[in-house]
């Protein structure tokens, strides 16, 4: 093996020991067990902190049951995907493994198993939460060691749930005899949750995996819980999703509906649900978001279906403005907008369709909607 490349192996595991993992010494005890060489014992995660659902019913869905009969039928079933849960809690365990039941088993072309299905671990060091391992889905019934090794220090954890599918069932596995509880306050002190209410793309389409969605980069880099209302193809500006996001005492409402908003959409539907917002929230900020321009390549396939899709776009963008502007002059404040320019970069690398990000184009667009999210909160 390079010398270099094992160098930098070894550099990394050791910063993730520091973190996580705790530092052995040569006189410390020896190394716990691992994860082959222990009992475990199953924990439903149920019995931990769920974040980013509006409700606290027994499921890991998006939305409370009541709402089955009032939202469309398309965007209840795409409510069961579990994009933006987590489940946070506290252990002195060596070892984390997990069980995970899918309710559909969803496979998708232009998207990851792991962003589809699978779940995410990560550890709360210092004020930062670090990515740890995934669980890979293998089908419907899944189970995964996240880690083992590490020391009996008492750690925060979370797990993020799948984007793109919902979870039946959730099992946390620790060390038998290690503690488990509820970690408390998800979110930072004195900061209600961020609503998203978009498209796949806000629903996480198509990261790599769960935590990596914009929604999700944004949530762990602020500390704050976010609820994730992107429903795919159905991101319509909808007042019965309105209805929803009126039950959350927000600290901010985010509009991300464009891309699956044609003009007569926006007219028709756009100012209908801010004013419901501002009617039931009088004080919490909405901001708008303008979609991406963006092309597929530097060559596109079809001059003229790439010039029209961007045409489209540019005339979406401009209803949008144009409503923004309407909501102002009837005098709802607390308004503010966010316009497409350099929105994922203009490098052609920031999609993995020339539509839905890539990783690299949703910590673009996490870095421009975090960006306009502070200036709105900041003190």
């Amino acid at each position: 093996m390079n010398l270099k490349i094992r160098f930098l192996q070894v550099a990394v595991l050791t910063g993730l020991s520091a973190l996580c993992y705790g530092v052995y010494g040569q006189n410390n005890e020896t190394r716990p067990a691992t994860a082959s060489q222990v009992e475990i014992k199953y924990h439903d995660g149920h019995e931990f902190s769920v974040y980013g659902r509006l409700h606290d019913e027994k499921n890991f869905n998006r939305l409370p049951a009541k709402y089955e009969t009032v939202v469309r039928p398309e965007v209840w079933n795409l409510s069961k995907n579990s994009a933006g849960i987590s489940v946070m809690f506290r252990t002195n365990s060596p070892v984390i493994k997990v069980k995970w039941t899918l309710l559909n088993n969803t496979t998708l072309a232009n998207m990851a198993k792991i962003g589809v299905g699978g779940v995410d671990l990560y550890c709360l060091a210092g004020e930062k939460w670090e990515y740890v391992n995934s669980g890979v889905p293998y089908g419907k019934r899944n189970e995964s060691t996240l880690i083992s090794g590490m020391d009996t220090a008492y750690k925060e954890f979370m797990i993020y749930l799948p984007l793109y599918d919902g979870v039946d069932t959730l099992e946390i596995g620790i060390s038998d005899g290690s503690a488990i509880s509820r970690r408390e306050n998800g979110g930072s002190a004195g900061i209600k949750p961020v609503v998203f209410y978009g498209t796949s793309i806000t629903q996480g389409g198509c990261a790599s995996r769960p935590g990596m969605a914009y929604t999700t980069i944004i949530s762990r880099r602020l500390g704050v819980e976010v609820i994730n209302l992107g429903f795919s193809g159905n991101g319509r500006f909808e007042q019965s999703v309105g209805q929803a996001i009126c039950e959350v005492e927000a600290s901010l409402v985010v509009l991300d509906c464009l891309p699956n908003s044609p003009v007569d959409t926006i007219r028709k539907n756009a100012l209908p649900l801010i004013r419901q917002i501002r009617k039931c929230h009088p004080e919490t900020p909405i901001l708008l978001v303008e979609s991406s321009v963006t092309d597929a390549s530097y060559f596109p396939q079809s001059e003229f279906a790439s010039g029209n899709r961007q045409n489209n776009i540019r005339q979406q963008n401009n209803e949008l403005k144009m409503t923004y502007n309407l909501a102002l002059s009837e005098g709802l404040g607390g308004l503010y907008y966010l316009e497409a320019d350099n929105l994922i970069g203009d490098d052609h690398e920031g999609t993995v369709d020339g539509v839905h990000p890539s990783d690299l184009g949703m910590l673009r667009l996490a870095d421009k909607i975090q960006s306009a999210i502070e200036e709105i909160l900041k003190p």
